[in-house]
């Protein structure tokens, strides 16, 4: 089975908790040009993904989404304005995911079956959130990191894609982002910061493991990743610094290489080709 590759459309701004949205509209739009340098990348390689596109990237341009899926792409829905799920009351996470999912469903022709929060920000803190992605009719989610940081991270969750239960008895399909086990705690290795700063030994290494127990990995990038040049914001401390601006140059070198040596496809593909009933764990966040 091949591996899931993903790419979160987002543009450099709307990961810097830092910066309110109230102050976007003053921040230099990005996101299409790096989209493209992506897109041309992926389509040198033969490539497929999911695109987890933002609902505010796609309200500020429109012909975006229509451009990734006639290249081949699906379109998935990565929420409008980028907040952190748990610390969203429910009325407003229904309404950033309906406003985002209704955008989106205009400008693309193929249903939207996915979802992604902000920042893997589905914990224990906002299990509720699962019955509302699964009351909105999306199939799947890829939203809980099986990890631990300061900002998300569920580390008991499985690692592999399994059947996530909600406390309704709602049921998705859950791809986790890829992690390799180890005594102290699971080690992320196949997107964002993780991908940057490992040694490119190492991630074909990790990949080639993951891939023995016959599930597929999953791989995630962004745009900004590929602009080494995107504006830099003073004031933030040194971890932010890190996570936003560190090997940027990093991503030109690597993903081509990993999209030559690992066959990649988009998740609605590899929903289909999951196993189901017994063979597929069954989980619930509580």
């Amino acid at each position: 089975m091949p591996n899931a590759l993903t790419v979160d459309v987002e543009d450099w701004y709307h990961s810097v908790l830092e910066i309110e949205p109230s102050d976007w509209p003053r921040c230099e739009d990005r996101v299409v040009p790096t989209t493209e340098r992506l897109l041309a990348c992926l389509e040198a390689a033969g490539a497929r993904a999911t695109f987890f596109v933002l609902g505010h990237v796609a309200e500020r341009h429109p012909e975006l989404v229509p451009a990734i899926e006639g290249r081949g792409h699906e379109i998935a829905c990565h929420g409008y304005a980028h907040r952190l799920a748990y610390t969203l009351k429910q009325s407003e996470f229904r309404d950033d995911l309906r406003r985002s999912l209704d955008l989106l469903g205009a400008q693309a022709r193929g249903a939207i079956r996915g979802y992604r929060a902000a920042y893997w920000s589905i914990t224990r803190r906002c299990p509720w959130a699962l019955d509302i992605l699964a009351e909105a009719g999306l199939a799947y989610d890829s939203s809980i990191y099986p990890t631990r940081t300061g900002l998300y991270g569920v580390p008991d969750a499985p690692r592999q894609p399994f059947l996530l239960r909600t406390a309704s008895g709602r049921e998705l399909v859950e791809f986790p982002p890829s992690v390799l086990r180890f005594p102290v705690r699971n080690v992320p290795f196949a997107g964002g910061i993780y991908l940057r700063l490992l040694p490119y030994w190492f991630v074909r290494w990790a990949l080639r493991r993951f891939g023995r127990s016959g599930r597929p990995a999953l791989v995630y990038i962004h745009p900004p990743e590929f602009d080494p040049a995107k504006p830099r914001v003073g004031g933030l401390s040194l971890p932010r610094r890190v996570l936003h601006y560190a090997r940027l140059g990093a991503f030109h070198v690597k993903v081509p290489r990993l999209l030559a040596e690992f066959a990649f496809a988009p998740l609605g593909e590899l929903l289909e080709r999951l196993p189901r009933g017994r063979e597929l764990p069954v989980w619930t966040l509580q």
